[in-house]
This record gives C-alpha cells, structure tokens and sequence, in this order.
C-alpha cells in the first residue's frame, strides 16, 4: 500500500530530456546549424522573432525527444532546461511551426537535401566504408484529410486512403538514410527511379568506390537498370515479369547442394524495350501439398524467387545476399513510427516534404552520432536510445556563472553517458 503524499508544482529547472544534450553538441560539431543558416535561402526579415534554421533544430530535437504531431511541441516549449541550453530565448507555438514550414517550396527543399549531404562528408571523413548497399524501397504514409499532394493508390492496409508515398534509399552498412523523395499517393513505386538513383549516387561520400543496389520487384525497370551499369555498379532486383512462372518453368534446375527440396537455375534474358539480355538467377522452393488434396499422380508445387543481377555469385549466394535486404523495412519503420517522419503534416506538399526531411535529417543525427561515438555503433532502435540516452531527468544549477546539468546518481547508463560525452568533447571535423 503506499504511502500517502501531496503534490506540489514549485520545481524549477527541470527537464524530462536531459539527453538531448549529446545531440545538440554533436549537431554544433558538425556546425550544423550554422550550415543551415548558411544554405537555406528562406531567409526572414531582420524584425523576424524566428530564423527558419532555428525552427529546423527545434523540431529536429522533438521528433529525437518522441513527438508525433506539432501540438506536441508544446511540451518542447515549456522545458525551459532545454530552451535555456540550446539558447532558444523564443520557441514559436503550433501555428507558426506550421506557418514557417510553409515557406518551404521545392527549392528550399533541395537545399536541405544539401545540408545533409554536407554533414555526411564530415562523417565519412572519421569513418567510412569503401564499398556499400544502398537498399531503395518505397512506404506508404496514410493520412485522414485533404492534405495537399495525398492522393489514392498502392495502399496494402487501408485501400482507397489517401496518401504520400515517399521513396527512400539506405546505406545497408551504416543503416543511415541517404536520400529520399517526397511524392502523392498516386505515384508508382519505381516512379523516377533513375533519376534518383543518380541524385544517390551524387550524395556517396567520395571515399566510396563501390556500390551495390538492391530492390524490390517494383524496381525492376530496364532504365534503371541502364543507369547502374552506366555507373558501374553492382545490382540485385527482384523480377517483376507477366510471363514469370512459365519462363521460369521451362528452364533446367539444379539441385542446391545441402539445401533440401531446394533447386536453382540461371539464364540470360532481354526482356521488352531492353537494349540487351541480363543475368537472370532464380531459386525454386518444393512446397509440401496437403495430403487431403494429393492426386495419385500428384504434380510438384514449388515457391519461386527470381532476380535480375550482374553479382558474380552463386544463384543461392544471389537469394541470401537479397534477403538481407530485409532489414531496410526495419529502418523505413524507425523514421515512420519512432521518428515521426510523415506523421507531423500541414495542409501545404513543400511544407510536409520539409518536415519529412527534417525528421529523416533527425533520424541521421542520431545514427551517424551513434557510429562515431560509442563502442557498438547504431545496433539499438531509436525508441530503445531514446529510452535509455534522452528521456533522463536532470536539473539545471547555475553556480559561479557556470551551468551544471545534475543527473540522479542512480542512473543506470552512467558510463554509457560518459563514453558518449567523452567522444563527442574530443570529436573535431576539418
């Protein structure tokens, strides 16, 4: 039974997100906002109280602190712990939040998209990678009213909704988000795919001197194809054909050794309007038939899986190498559901494809500052760090004009804290 207590609210200089701190020191290491001050060119008048770059890094630091809608800045507003460090004397309410993003056109966009690729040179120059994946795939951000640019199409949970239907290309190795488009509902997935490849391509840090491209069946478009041999990368697509199964079916299949009821094949292939043939690779899986429903003379059923490459691999190799791509569903989820990416909207397109930006801007902050600074990397999803690194309580000391954030001595991630400060204190970008 407890025991009984009052409730008095007299506190001052509390904050429920202490952790927001790293962030903010690592951002400031990358002059970030100084970058976007410096690139964004929705400047405002001298009289205005809020600087367009300002109100980026504030809604950056609520989605890292779990907002999901605008009205939930609010929260944001009245942690004066907060506002006091990041030296926000001002911090706009709903409706300019709103307001501000509308300035936002396709430009101003493009320009964030290069305030990105800026902070991610200075990343890769501490630490990189020569060859890399990069997984494309597309998602679905249902929305409930007439926002502009939502419009009906490709939606497998509520059919008929309106929608965006972003496309988004990772890093396999980093699990950073590289580049990404914000498009109407109505828009195919391989819609420009490559042309925005080649906005990818032009995003890799320069230390990059091999890429592999992996996609799903709706990337399977002989453009696309044509500009990745053009590039000389490495690919790894599904096969989307009408006359799949049949193709499949007349060719000759081996048995893949150690791999029971499990056989391959490979072939050369030009499909309609390719200007040549390709590798075509496919695995066929036995399926087990219900014993209720066997004839006496029953026919193989088989699982098939096919793939258009130029990897050097076994067909087998081929069929694992693409089902790693998986784990790009996993990231896709973490920008939708942990970081708000698509959920805070207003009614204006450039202002939603802004604000989408900004949390997959979010969602980077955090990777890239988990894979510089700490031991193990970017492995725990964003709610996970979120729970253990920025929703600590602290309270804000000022003695002898010197700032002190005093955190519980029973902390349980005390070290990881540390390890975390200590990196980012010692971390210098040219």
């Amino acid at each position: 039974m407890m025991k009984n207590f009052q409730v008095k609210f007299t506190a001052k200089n509390l904050t429920g997100n202490a952790g927001l701190v790293h962030f903010g020191k690592f951002a400031d290491k990358l002059q970030l906002p100084k970058t976007l001050t410096k690139i964004l060119s929705n400047k405002r008048g001298p009289t205005a109280d809020y600087e367009v770059a300002n109100v980026v890094m504030m809604l950056m630091m609520g989605v890292l602190a779990g907002i999901k809608h605008i009205s939930h800045l609010n929260i944001r507003r009245q942690d004066s712990v907060i506002r006091k460090l990041f030296n926000w004397e001002k911090f706009p309410d709903n409706r300019t939040f709103g307001r501000l993003f509308e300035l936002f056109n396709q430009k101003h966009c493009n320009e964030l998209h290069q305030v990105e690729t800026h902070c991610r040179e200075k990343v890769w120059s501490k630490k990189w990678f020569g060859r890399v994946t990069l997984d494309l795939d597309s998602t679905v951000i249902g929305v409930n009213c007439s926002q502009e640019g939502a419009a009906k199409g490709f939606n497998p949970k509520k059919k008929g909704q309106n929608s965006y239907h972003p496309l988004l290309c990772f890093v396999a190795e980093t699990r950073e988000c590289l580049h990404s488009w914000f498009r109407t509902g109505s828009a195919y997935t391989g819609n420009g795919a490559p042309e925005f490849i080649k906005e990818c391509f032009s995003r890799l840090p320069k230390r990059v001197w091999k890429v592999l491209v992996r996609a799903d069946s709706g990337f399977f478009n002989g453009a696309l194809l044509d500009v990745l041999e053009e590039k000389n990368s490495e690919y790894l697509i599904k096969v989307s054909l009408r006359n799949l199964a049949s193709l499949l079916m007349s060719q000759k299949w081996q048995k893949v050794k150690g791999k029971k009821g499990i056989e391959s094949t490979e072939f050369f292939y030009q499909c309609h309007g390719w200007k040549k043939k390709r590798r075509l690779v496919a695995i066929r899986k036995r399926v087990e038939v219900d014993s209720l429903e066997q004839t006496l003379f029953p026919l193989p059923q088989y699982e098939f899986f096919c793939y258009v490459t130029n990897l050097k691999i076994s067909p087998w190799k081929v069929h694992k190498c693409y089902g790693q791509r998986s784990t790009s569903e996993n990231w896709i989820e973490w920008c939708k559901n942990h970081l708000a990416s698509g959920t805070i909207r207003t009614q204006d397109f450039w202002a939603n494809s802004a604000i989408f930006q900004t949390s997959i801007l979010a969602y980077n902050l955090m990777v890239w500052m988990m894979w510089l600074n700490t031991k193990n990397g970017f492995h725990q999803e964003p709610n996970t760090i979120r729970a253990w690194l920025i929703h600590v309580p602290a309270k804000l000391i000022s003695r002898a004009r010197q700032l002190i954030l005093t955190l519980s001595e029973d902390y349980v991630f005390k070290e990881r804290w540390l390890e975390i400060e200590s990196s980012i204190s010692t971390l210098n970008f040219a």
